[in-house]
């Protein structure tokens, strides 16, 4: 494996980052003490009061009592009344600094000013949806196809989860084959087909509860540093497309090897398969024209979703080379390759406008380095902090996705049964971590985190204030 592999999208080597993680998993399990973290669950329920009420209502009326994946889960979940800029405020009117940015969708920051006025602008004087074909449709596709090398042609989705689902859809009628080759570790939504090997690589059907076998029988996992294996899948000629993270699943936790995407893209081509990158969160967070631009690798095909109309709904779309995005026509098939997507509120005025919004500030000279600046000096004083306390910690970052790993639970094999609970142990662990820098007034996904256009320096030194709090805590 190649030492320098993706420096020139973040801050750290594919090798460094694999080996540190594999360091921190050798290392004793850091935890803070049960009178400790009893304590600090205190100080949480006292400033959190109303989101307990609630967390306890929603108990008998949502489905889990939560529906959300990426926010603060222990002890309970907060509930939020507003957000600004970098910021949100909970129902209790506690302020945070807030990394989680809804799991990277809100680009520009909360309530952005500029966007926010261009939608009730809209509102006031046409209207959020009708159903039809629009202008912004256009001007939106527009956008994309001068932003992204790979984009000629686009179809517009719900959702980062709709638009893979429609991409494996459009490679298997263009190609005539059935089988999607898939990296072990790698999130693409939760669609039947995706719904194997989640995050942690060799993890297989662990989270596929209520997905028969045969939904994902056309699946192919390989291992995402193993470019022979996946030269092996390919030589079978019954492959599809090979879809991946660019960056590496969970956009970076397990990054591929230097110049992995320009063999693994000619060896599918060669094939005869498409190369499909999933740019839902890469896309507009590793750089202008996402990290296709970046690793100069052009897919086939490629996804966007979150951080595309800075959290406005219907958020999705698939976009690629025309002869291959015209498999995906509407109406009835005529002879030639064809599948079928629909969706109501897919390319909806209201989503199409934030869509256009959105890509022109990212797009502004500056603007999206200015933002990975902020990414790059929080990398630099967290590392710093995590340097002085040797735990073994360590930060970086590609874009504006920002890594704070702590104690690696993707590291370890969970193919190997006798990893799984020191996996779900270290998982606990990451959870019970976030109440004390929650209580230092940051909000984090468990150190799987991001920056906005709206993050500065102040941001960054009350997330490192904030992390010293835990580490000052820690046996």
């Amino acid at each position: 494996m190649a030492g320098a592999a993706l420096t020139s999208l973040g801050s750290m080597s594919a090798l460094e980052i694999l080996e540190r993680g594999r360091a921190l998993a050798d290392r004793p399990l850091r935890t803070i003490a049960p009178e400790r973290m009893e304590r600090e669950r205190e100080i949480f329920r006292r400033r959190t009061r109303r989101s307990a009420e609630l967390h306890a209502k929603a108990g008998g009326l949502l489905a889990g009592g939560n529906e959300h994946v990426d926010p603060l889960s222990s002890p309970y979940p907060l509930f939020l009344d507003h957000g600004d800029g970098s910021e949100v405020v909970d129902v209790d009117g506690n302020t945070y600094v807030d990394c989680i940015l809804a799991g990277g969708a809100i680009l520009l920051g909360h309530n952005d000013r500029e966007l926010t006025a261009a939608i009730r602008d809209l509102l006031a004087t046409r209207t959020g949806f009708h159903g039809h074909l629009d202008e912004y449709e256009v001007l939106a596709a527009d956008r994309i196809c001068r932003t992204f090398p790979a984009a000629e042609s686009v179809r517009f989705t719900a959702s980062g989860a709709e638009a893979n689902l429609a991409a494996a859809r459009i490679a298997r009628a263009y190609t005539g084959r059935k089988k999607i080759v898939k990296f072990r570790g790698h999130y693409h939504g939760w669609g039947d087909q995706f719904m194997v090997d989640l995050e942690v690589p060799g993890s297989g059907a662990f989270m596929a509860g209520g997905v028969p076998e045969e939904h994902y029988a056309d699946t192919v996992l390989v291992h995402p540093h193993r470019i022979d294996e996946l030269a092996d899948v390919l030589a079978a000629g019954d492959v599809a497309a090979v879809i991946s993270e660019p960056l590496g699943g969970e956009s970076g936790l397990v990054p591929f090897p230097d110049d992995f995407h320009r063999q693994a893209s000619m060896l599918a081509r060669e094939h005869g398969a498409l190369y499909v990158f999933d740019e839902v969160v890469s896309g507009t967070r590793a750089g202008v024209g996402g990290a296709q631009a970046r690793l100069g690798v052009t897919p086939d095909l490629f996804t966007l979703g979150k951080g595309l109309m800075n959290g406005y709904p219907g958020c999705g779309a698939v976009a690629g080379r025309a002869e291959i995005m015209n498999t995906a026509v509407i109406g009835l098939p005529s002879g030639g390759p064809f599948a079928y997507l629909g969706g109501t509120m897919s390319g909806n005025t209201l989503s199409m406008a934030a869509c256009l919004h959105t890509l022109g500030a990212i797009t502004r000279p500056g603007a999206l380095s200015a933002a990975i600046g902020v990414a790059s000096d929080l990398v630099t004083r967290l590392n710093e902090l995590f340097d002085a306390s040797d735990t073994g910690f360590f930060a970086y970052h590609f874009g504006t996705i920002v890594k704070i790993e702590m104690t690696a639970p993707h590291v370890l094999d969970a193919g190997r049964p006798e990893n799984v609970e020191p996996i779900i142990q270290r998982r606990a662990v990451l959870a019970d971590y976030m109440v004390p820098v929650s209580n230092g007034g940051v909000l984090s996904r468990m150190g799987r985190d991001m920056v906005s256009l709206a993050h500065s320096a102040t941001d960054n030194e009350k997330v490192v204030n904030a992390y010293a709090r835990l580490i000052e805590f820690l046996g």
